[in-house]
């Protein structure tokens, strides 16, 4: 009995070791439409490329000094967090993994439902991460996030983000009319009447 009790933890530890908390693939939107597309598509790229480096400031900085050879090279990587700043980014999660295995072998049904809480908030604090550093590196190159968009894990990041850059309709050139129809009008004031100009008006009449 306890040898089949401990087969049945163990095997609920792999399902949950199966969870993934591999983050989800998202793509930035950001609140004003670039007005150069090819170079807001650039700056995205490698803005993704830093994150997934581990870089949490210094964007700019770090891209002139890894250079542009080095950025393209994880230019594709999205939202890849299997290097070595993802490692780091999910270390305080690992005693909860390891509790929610813990769990599965002392209570199997309490435990596996432990264990997929556990793997969907270490996926979870692995977005938030990605998207806070993904919206500073942005800020830097001057773009401002409005929302996230979830895509499909095998789309590229940066052609969905410029794709729903071109989606954004443009702001309208002010009209004629308007720029008319806001034009200060200035009221000219009547010159105040002397004594010399009102006697000359009595010398007229």
């Amino acid at each position: 009995m306890h040898v089949n009790k401990t087969i049945c933890g163990l095997m609920m530890a792999a399902a949950i070791s199966g969870c993934s908390t591999r983050p989800r693939n998202f793509a930035a939107q950001v609140a004003v439409p670039p007005a150069e597309m090819a170079s807001f598509e650039g700056d995205y790229r490698t803005c993704n490329a830093l994150v997934a480096q581990g870089r949490r400031t210094g964007f700019k900085e770090a891209a002139v000094t890894v250079g542009a050879s080095g950025v393209g090279a994880l230019a594709g990587v999205g939202v890849a967090f299997g290097t070595a700043g993802a490692v780091a980014g999910s270390a305080p999660f690992a005693g909860l993994a390891a509790a929610g295995t813990i769990a599965s072998m002392a209570v199997p049904g309490l435990g596996l439902l432990a264990g997929f809480g556990v793997s969907r908030m270490i996926r979870g604090g692995k977005e938030r991460k990605f998207k806070r550093a993904m919206a500073a590196c942005l800020d830097e190159y001057g773009y401002t996030v409005d929302d996230w968009e979830r895509i499909d894990r095998r789309s590229d990041a940066a052609t969905a983000a410029l794709a729903m850059v071109r989606e954004q309709p443009a702001e309208a050139a002010p009209s004629a009319a308007s720029e008319a129809a806001l034009t200060p009008v200035v009221l000219q004031s009547p010159e105040p009447e002397t004594g010399f100009s009102r006697a000359a008006a009595v010398a007229d009449d």
